[in-house]
């Protein structure tokens, strides 16, 4: 009966659309946006409850949502994250500060000991006050599901709470005060320390003091380490650093990340819709100073500790389907528990709120309301810039080495992706910059491999920073250059995105060079396709400040192969014996698993005589605040929704702003009242074409939350999607349903 219900008030409010207009005037559908960074979460909250801000970027604490229901200037959201919270354990042989010494937590009884003795529970209940869920596997809750190994979680986690059985591994392990001081001592043949006691090695308990909930929980673990231990069988607890380092980011992300000199750290991560995250974060091939992998470590060899789990991982990225990642991912689970390398503790079960006075927000299922939608849609009914506050001081604004998620609050505003998702289904792919694509194979000696098809749309307008002036239009040379630039640097947190490209070639359809590239890449997987789409750059601005060319000349015979000096970025010209040669007819660049460098000239056809090649190169390293070191008003092109104008204090820090304008040439301008964001495509032949469209499935959307409100009492009814209306703000009412109607049947976005 109830949906029912709902279809028939959108047939009636359709009806109405013909007969009937609201006496409001509708502010612009896109605003400029004013970022400005905050020293924590609570200082963010300030500004918003106190009228400086119109949206955060973070979720509220309990105290925070109930004061937020209590206030009828905010309106609330709900959305559970995918990412997740845990206890990271270095498993590395020893650590920087202890040089020579065996780290305790390279022990498997160690790991699962201190495991034992973190009660989940208790977390979720006292300190998130269930503002989340507890996890077993790093899997989120939104992928719990199809994901998980359900032999390692809920009543069958391998190592629940119990502070005697983490007792009864420490003696097993050869723990135990020896001394009789009520701290335990090392075993005595402990590599470099026999017999120590922990208060001259204790346990580097490294805790995020910026994050509430994440400092409460390193406290807690410090407590049981220390005194709930000691209340055990063992009668003595394991030093720690005590509260040392309990420190802000700034602190302890060189200390951490850099060094990985720590033992136990607060972690947490915002991560993509599919778990292959798991390949990123805990294979060995990442594991290097402030690369994404600081958990797993290194044996006493200088060897990758572990060999099967790299197996587990790297199968859950190179996948022909999605059930084969998903077997992969629940070995890789499995594994991961029984080697205990980390301990996962929460996913958060998410509030957001943002001000009643900003309407048209979008909130994308697992990621909440900061996203490219929001960001073209939404609108301050008072008029001015969105106000955005983001929870911390960026430590670079470089699109090549960030690796905050406030960082990109900024920076995701300004560069864009090739492709997107349906924000209400992650599983539904969509077009961007991308108009469409298409996925084959390509066959490399006897081996399949992975080729995509890139078909680029034609009005993707670039504009420079600051003057916002329009540059020209991106086209297949700008995606080339950004795979082969990304790719230069093995140590930036986007490598990962781009290492599995062989080559590339530009399609030139319609003489001009524009709108197709075809990607080769050096292996076969589901994924390859959404890879190396992020972050998008542009060439022709960027080529010289970033690259320089070279050439090199050699006696070439037949087709072998040659190394080039440099890792090529892009071509300039090429010959033989001074004739010219053509790239993809003549002869390709190669990367590949062999090489990991883009360098290698392979001739399609018998070469001999002499190759003179002249390319671009990076020259300069990529690392700085800004990109390359150099001023961001000299890189930060934009062909995202928003391009940067000026900053308050360059570079920016806590306190500072950061002002974007909106593009006046982004290659989408939305209508109010597209509600499902879900794209229609038009024909079958690729690439193919589509639009936007506001219809039925977008007023059902609405109609479906008709009469909630978003103030108050946290409604799960209130859909703020459909909050577009300024004269009944924080309620979904008749004023909505019509604005949306009123555009019945209109479209936007289609490509040219």
């Amino acid at each position: 009966m109830k949906e029912r219900g709902i279809f028939a008030i959108a047939i009636l409010i359709l009806l109405m659309a013909s007969t009937y207009l609201p006496t409001t005037v509708k502010a612009a559908g896109r605003s400029d946006i004013d970022v400005t960074f905050y020293a924590s979460p609570d200082a963010a909250w300030t500004a918003l409850v106190g009228g400086q801000a119109d949206m955060m970027q973070w979720s509220l604490t309990k105290v925070q949502m109930e004061a937020a229901e209590a206030d009828p200037n905010l309106v609330l959201e709900r959305y559970d994250e995918n990412g997740f919270y845990e206890f990271d354990l270095n498993n590395n042989y020893t650590i920087l500060s202890y040089p020579g010494v065996r780290s305790p937590t390279n022990e498997l009884k160690v790991r699962q000991a201190i495991t034992r003795l973190v009660d989940k529970d208790y977390i979720v209940a006292n300190i998130l006050e269930y503002f989340g869920v507890k996890i077993d596997t790093m899997i989120p809750k939104p992928q719990k599901e199809n994901w998980a190994n359900t032999s390692v979680i809920d009543d069958n986690c391998l190592y629940p709470y119990n502070p005697e059985e983490a007792a009864t591994l420490l003696s097993a392990a050869g723990f135990a005060d020896t001394d009789a001081n009520g701290w335990l001592n090392y075993p005595a043949d402990w590599p470099g320390a026999p017999g120590a006691d922990t208060t001259v090695y204790p346990l580097v308990v490294c805790v995020r003091s910026d994050h509430g909930h994440r400092l409460s929980a390193g406290q807690y673990l410090i407590t049981q380490l220390e005194s709930t231990l000691a209340a055990t069988s063992i009668g003595a607890g394991f030093k720690t650093t005590g509260t040392t380092w309990q420190q802000p980011r700034s602190v302890l992300s060189p200390k951490v990340m850099g060094n990985m000199d720590y033992h136990v750290y607060t972690g947490g991560w915002n991560v993509g819709r599919y778990p292959t995250y798991l390949f990123f974060l805990y294979h060995s091939m990442f594991c290097y100073s402030y690369g994404s992998n600081y958990v797993t470590g290194m044996d006493i060899n200088n060897e990758p500790n572990y060999p099967l789990l790299d197996e587990y991982a790297a199968a859950i990225w190179y996948t022909p389907d999605i059930p084969t990642a998903m077997q992969a991912a629940k070995k890789f689970g499995g594994l991961f528990a029984e080697l205990c390398i980390n301990i996962p503790l929460w996913s958060y079960s998410d509030y957001w709120c943002h001000r009643k006075t900003l309407a048209g927000v979008v909130n994308e299922l697992g990621y909440g309301t900061e996203n490219a939608y929001t960001f073209i849609n939404a609108y301050r009914v008072e008029g001015g810039p969105i106000r955005f506050a983001v929870t911390n001081g960026p430590t670079r604004l470089n699109i090549l080495y960030s690796q905050w998620f406030f960082e990109y609050g900024f920076m995701d505003r300004f560069l864009t992706s090739a492709m997107s998702v349906q924000p209400y289904d992650l599983a539904v792919d969509q077009p961007w910059v991308v108009q469409d694509w298409e996925t084959g194979t390509w066959d490399d000696e006897g081996v399949t491999k992975t080729v995509v098809t890139y078909y680029i749309r034609k009005d993707v307008g670039i504009v420079a920073p600051v003057t916002g002036e329009f540059v020209r239009y991106w086209s297949a040379e700008d995606f080339d250059f950004t795979i082969w630039y990304n790719y230069a640097f093995d140590d930036s947190w986007q490598w990962g995105s781009f290492m599995d490209v062989r080559y590339t070639k530009i399609v030139d359809v319609n003489g001009d060079g524009w709108n197709e590239l075809k990607v080769y890449f050096d292996d076969q997987s589901y994924f390859f396709p959404s890879a190396p789409t992020y972050p998008l750059m542009v060439k022709d601005e960027l080529l010289d400040p970033l690259c320089a060319q070279y050439t090199d000349s050699w006696a070439q015979v037949g087709t072998d192969e040659h190394a080039l000096t440099y890792n090529v970025v892009q071509e300039v010209s090429c010959s033989l014996d001074g004739a010219p040669l053509v790239e993809g007819v003549d002869y390709i660049i190669r990367a590949g698993y062999d090489v990991y460098v883009h360098n290698v000239f392979v001739p399609l056809r018998a070469l001999t005589g002499t190759i003179t090649k002249t390319y671009w190169y990076a020259d300069i390293p990529a690392t700085g605040f800004y990109l390359a070191g150099l001023p961001w008003q000299q890189t930060m092109y934009s062909i995202g929704t928003h391009y940067p104008v000026s900053m308050t204090t360059d570079p920016p820090g806590i306190g500072d702003t950061i002002v974007l304008k909106k593009n006046p040439n982004f290659f989408i301008t939305p209508l109010l009242g597209e509600i499902d964001w879900a794209w229609k495509w038009v024909g079958t032949t690729k690439p193919r074409s589509g639009y936007y469209k506001i219809e039925i499935f977008d007023v059902v959307r609405a109609t479906g939350a008709y009469c909630s409100r978003g103030d108050g009492t946290f409604n799960p009814n209130y859909f703020p999607g459909a909050d577009l209306d300024s004269s009944d703000l924080g309620h979904i009412g008749i004023y909505d349903l019509v604005t949306i109607t009123g555009k019945y049947g209109q479209t936007f976005g289609t490509p040219p």
